[in-house]
């Protein structure tokens, strides 16, 4: 992976932050860009309850106030205004290689920087692995992997502020996003694979 990979990939993470408190910041990412608005996908444990004083930190230092549009069990969508130079993830094509493999992935630091990981996805599919937080009987496992992570960190609250990072192969294109980051594997990150499955 170059330099110059990695730089277009950062164009479509952000750090989604709490106007009120300078340690309340986590992962998210651009899903789409319109010549209008700019869609964001984002922890839905990070939002709940502060939902009227969200900011959007871009890869350029750009804060953009955001706009709650719908919320699921794991992640909320988000809008904020037109970004001029953000980018949506591009997802992988069936035959990029991943896994095993590595990976790199981005970290929010603080309010306003992420950090580049570099990362290594080490399981192709969870059907051999028992994790308490996924049942496999009802969820197709070829839709998760794991990746190797040694970044932990969560907010006062607890909170996860790696779920919703994207996870890029070498390509710079987007594998998955990581859905928990707490699992019974010490640190491993647990990522869902694109296109979700219903």
């Amino acid at each position: 992976m170059t330099s110059r990979i990695a730089n277009i990939a950062r164009k479509s993470v952000v750090i989604v932050a709490d106007n009120n408190d300078t340690d309340g910041y986590c992962s998210g990412c651009v899903l789409r860009k319109t010549h209008r608005t700019v869609t964001i996908i984002t922890s839905k444990n990070f939002v709940l309850g502060i939902e009227d004083q969200l900011k959007v930190i871009f890869f350029d230092r750009i804060e953009l106030q955001a706009i709650v549009v719908a919320v699921d069990d794991t992640f909320c969508l988000l809008v904020t205004d037109f970004h001029r130079d953000c980018e949506a993830i591009r997802l992988m094509e069936n035959e990029d290689s991943l896994v095993p493999g590595p990976t790199f992935m981005f970290a929010p630091i603080s309010q306003t920087a992420n950090q580049r990981l570099t990362t290594f996805a080490t399981v192709e599919s969870l059907s051999s692995y028992t994790l308490d937080e996924i049942d496999l009987e009802e969820a197709d496992s070829s839709n998760y992997f794991l990746v190797s992570c040694p970044y932990m960190e969560t907010t006062c609250d607890g909170i996860d502020r790696l779920v919703a990072a994207p996870v890029f192969n070498l390509q710079g294109n987007t594998a998955g996003i990581v859905l928990q980051e707490k699992s019974r594997f010490e640190n491993f990150a647990l990522v869902g694979v694109f296109p979700f499955s219903d």
